[in-house]
């Protein structure tokens, strides 16, 4: 990932997952950047983020919804 700066921590979790702490060169790359990981990634912090990607995420899904 050419958009992270530094990862300042790193350890799996009890569930398997890899857990990552990362700076990235500003918002819009770490936006794009989990982005392209999908449902492979969850951010955990700032809340932000996680409400940025849940408002692009639920705009996807009702735009391609089955019509009902």
């Amino acid at each position: 990932m050419l958009t992270v700066l530094a990862v300042a921590a790193e350890e799996v979790d009890p569930d398997g997952w890899l857990r990552l702490e990362v700076t990235f060169q500003d918002t819009r790359h770490a936006k794009w950047a989990v982005w392209q990981l999908a449902a492979n990634a969850e951010v955990l912090a700032p809340q932000s983020l996680r409400t940025t990607l849940h408002t692009r995420a639920t705009t996807i899904a009702t735009r391609y919804a089955p019509p009902s």
